[in-house]
């Protein structure tokens, strides 16, 4: 942590001192592309632009505007800096996409849905025909395309939201986001704001107004695509972005906040039918091209730089997790963040996982907004509870950076921040069954490396619970509660987050309090607590 810190103000004081240079020399000398030939590719051609500060905010370079020198600009495979004059050449082919790497400091243009605009799509005839719209035709590639950055105070400190799978099926699960986590979020002050994919279920015409409703919140919002954000009637691996693509812009790409590099991941590939698989189908992969583009964005940053990665699909399904692996491996500040099983995880990923590097590599496996697919009982808002399958709420996470690193903290939907875990055991005992009365207790962000104990009475010394993996009782008891309700709750699954012990025996009859404690890998402390009566007979019915 000490290293991390020494090296986090080293490099704090690097970039300060650059931010002090005049803007027309933001980040280096000249012209220094890293770009290497890309393969010909049918109706290539030069994409050229200017990336400037937009002085007077109307989104056009103008005489009075300063030209930005060494300001990263990608086609998705390729990456190039500015020359001295703020300008860039990148080849591009017909259904290709040019996007600026937005440096610390500066932001890119926002639309009326928060949704941030730092690319152009290069798409001539437009998307091919398609259950859901894709891009209208752009036409000829123009002669400039130009990328304006605006000046924005971006402080060392700062946190960021995730969404994991909101999925809402139609505009009534839309309505259930909007009041269980956005109503709650408006005049939040997070930097930004990201869903980890599955930003629909299928129905990509939920794009639209989830667009609207989360714009409510405020804050820039960033996308990744999820296996229900395809379109699924596609032929191929190039049509599948379509909708997305016209929606949010490339599906993946990278920029910089604060002291922090972000990479958005896309890791949602396509498969033709074969003998074995008769249709077309998603695989969980990044793709060669795709790897080639994170190679080239990690070799321009610091190896002591702080580094997000941002994807669907947990690492551990991805078919070419030791392409990527390979990339990250001698990269210790750095963390990827998942959704799509609609549980809560930390992975820390070693040689048993196939990790190469000396330190472990933390994945997150964020909660999901939708928990368990928008199902069982109605809640006071007309929301369903939606407990994901894991025994946690649904919800979502926040993030947050300083110099000594990042944090995670897990919020449940509609409760207070407190909240963050559950004590699981019978309201009544008889005295006689006191002994072995199991006690569970899920904590909703726990890891491998949280500490749970709990007392009774807050007289008895503190005893400490095991970690277990294995279905959450609570959630098992909630199902069979839930049982006549439409949508109905899935099977449970195992927890990662769940502790277990037996009560004492010979509890004194009457009134008691159970106390928990949990401990998290920060040695940040939690504290939830449940009475407990114990009668001297048997428990009436």
């Amino acid at each position: 942590q000490q290293l991390f810190q020494n090296r986090a103000t080293i490099f704090h004081l690097i970039f300060m001192s650059l931010l002090a240079i005049n803007s027309t020399t933001l980040a280096c000398q000249n012209s220094d592309a890293i770009a290497q030939e890309s393969p010909d590719k049918q109706n290539q051609q030069i994409a050229k632009g200017v990336v400037f500060c937009d002085l007077n905010g109307d989104g056009k370079y103008n005489a009075g505007d300063s030209a930005f020198v060494g300001i990263k600009v990608s086609n998705g495979k390729d990456i190039v800096k500015t020359d001295r004059g703020g300008r860039y050449e990148l080849p591009i082919s017909d259904g290709g996409c040019v996007f600026v790497i937005k440096p610390t400091g500066y932001r890119t243009p926002i639309n009326q849905h928060q949704l941030p605009k730092f690319f152009y799509l290069h798409k001539p005839a437009g998307s091919p025909k398609l259950r859901f719209k894709g891009s209208p035709p752009s036409g000829p590639l123009p002669q400039s395309i130009d990328f304006p950055l605006y000046r924005e105070n971006e402080p060392e400190e700062f946190k960021i939201l995730l969404f994991g799978d909101p999925q809402p099926r139609n505009n009534k699960e839309v309505d259930y986001i909007s009041h269980d986590v956005v109503e709650e979020l408006i005049g939040d002050e997070s930097a930004f704001g990201v869903t980890l994919g599955d930003i629909a279920f299928d129905n990509l015409s939920t794009f639209k107004t989830l667009n609207q409703s989360i714009a409510l919140i405020g804050i820039p919002w960033y996308n990744v695509i999820g296996n229900h954000d395809i379109n699924l009637d596609a032929k191929s691996r190039t049509e599948i972005n379509e909708t997305f693509e016209e929606t949010y812009g490339p599906s993946y790409y990278s920029f910089d906040y604060g002291q922090v590099h972000f990479v958005v991941l896309d890791n949602i590939d396509w498969a033709s039918p074969s003998e074995k698989n008769p249709r077309y189908r998603y695989e969980p992969r990044f793709g060669k091209q795709q790897l080639e583009f994170l190679k080239k964005d990690l070799s321009l940053i610091p190896k002591s730089q702080m580094l997000v990665l941002l994807m669907h699909v947990p690492i551990i399904s991805v078919k070419d997790k030791s392409d990527f692996f390979e990339l990250i491996k001698d990269r210790p500040y750095c963390v990827s963040v998942s959704g799509h099983t609609h549980d809560h995880r930390h992975l820390f990923l070693g040689k048993k996982e196939g990790f190469p590097g000396t330190k472990k590599h933390h994945h997150i496996v964020n909660v999901t907004v939708s928990g368990s697919w928008w199902s069982g009982a109605l809640g006071d808002n007309q929301v369903p509870h939606s407990t994901m399958p894991d025994g946690a709420p649904n919800g979502y996470s926040i993030m947050s950076f300083d110099r000594d690193g990042y944090k995670l903290d897990f919020k449940a939907a509609g409760r207070p921040a407190s909240e963050q875990l559950r004590i699981h055991l019978p309201s009544n005992i008889y005295t006689k069954k006191t002994e072995g009365v199991p006690i569970w207790v899920n904590v909703y962000n726990g890891s491998e490396e949280s500490k749970v104990e709990y007392r009774i009475d807050r007289k008895e010394k503190w005893i400490e619970l095991s970690k277990t993996i294995e279905p959450d009782p609570y959630f098992i008891e909630l199902s069979k509660r839930d049982a006549g309700v439409d949508p109905k709750l899935p099977q449970p699954k195992n927890s990662y987050h769940l502790w277990k012990g037996t009560l004492p025996a010979n509890i004194a009859p009457g009134a008691h309090l159970i106390e928990v404690k949990t401990t998290d890998r920060h040695g940040r402390i939690y504290i939830a607590h449940r009475s407990l009566r114990v009668t001297g007979k048997p428990i009436e019915k």
